[in-house]
This record gives C-alpha cells, structure tokens and sequence, in this order.
C-alpha cells in the first residue's frame, strides 16, 4: 500500500510543477443602479379610479333625482261628472170668467224654484290585464294593449305594484287588483 500512497504523491507533485495556478474569475465592480422612471406607471391607475368615481357619483345622483321625481308625482283628480236633468216648468192654465165672452184663454207660467241637480257618477273604465312583464325593478303590465310601469296613471288610475300574478291600480276613489284571466 506504501507503493501506492508514493505513487499518488508523484503524481500530484508533478502536476503542481507542470501547471501554474490560474486566477479565477475576474469580476466587474457593481454599477450603480438606474432611478425607476416614475411617469405613466401611476398615471394609468388614477386617471382609471378617477373616472369610476365620477362615473358612480353621476349614477348616484340620477338615481336620487329619479327617486324624488317620483314621489313628487301626484296623480291629477278626476273631476266628476254631473249630469243635469233639463225640467220644464209647470204650466197652469187660467180660466177667464164666463161673464167676459171676448177674453181668450192665457197660458200663465210660472217658475219653480231650481231643484238640485241629481249627480251622476262616471262608471269606471272597463280595464283588461292582457300581459305581464316582469322584471325586478324593471316590471310592465299590458292594459287594454297600452304598455305602463309602475307609477305610470292610466285612465284615472296608478299602477302602484306588478307583481308574477298581476297588477294592483288606485284612483281616487277605488282600488283595483287585476289578474291574468285564463281564455
């Protein structure tokens, strides 16, 4: 084994002798860093949230106003409808005496006081549901083939709610609850 152990330090001898030592790697000194431009890589994102905020604020401001519009609304009253009887005055006829032979017979008539007009209520409008259109927030009814919202006043009456099953319209003086009829 010593014959062998000799033999590794030969070898390494030699080579050592043979070869010189190569330097390693050369390095560059670091350089220093450039500054980050800073100019439309934060423009973009706030010029974008700009306008999403003015975009929400003119969406907002719509609805409000859209909101009070409709509350203000107050339906116009429906004046009703009177209906005057024409009367004729009583007539009374006047008898001359028998002892005037050349009087003739005068009709006297005489005015009555005015008696009060009987008043005559309008008969509702005959109002036929033929469709519904619904969607939340956004729902129609089709009324003897007018289209109207809710909210819409049609013949005297608000259409106050549309529902999957039908429709409910107010007037002054009745409420009217109307249901898809089967044909």
């Amino acid at each position: 084994m010593s014959l062998v152990n000799d033999a590794l330090k030969r070898a390494k001898e030699v080579q050592k002798k043979g070869q010189p030592e190569a330097p390693g790697p050369q390095f560059r000194p670091a350089e220093p860093a450039a500054a980050p431009a800073r100019g439309i890589g934060m423009v973009v994102p706030v010029v974008i949230a700009g306008v999403a905020i003015v975009w929400l604020s003119v969406v907002l401001q719509n609805r409000h106003k859209t909101a009070a519009r409709e509350s203000n609304v107050q339906p116009k009253p429906i004046p009703p409808v009177v209906a005057v009887q024409e009367t004729k005055p009583p007539v009374r006829e006047v008898v001359a005496p028998v002892s005037a032979p050349a009087a003739p017979v005068v009709a006297v008539t005489e005015k009555p006081a005015p008696a009060p007009a009987p008043v005559m209520s309008v008969p509702a409008p005959q109002l036929k549901l033929q469709a519904i259109f619904y969607a939340p927030g956004h729902s129609s009814v089709l009324i003897n083939g007018k289209t109207v919202k809710a909210g819409d006043v049609y013949k005297g009456f608000r259409v106050t709610a549309i529902t999957q099953t039908g429709a409910t319209l107010v007037s002054a003086t009745q409420t009217n609850v109307m249901t898809l009829e089967e044909q």
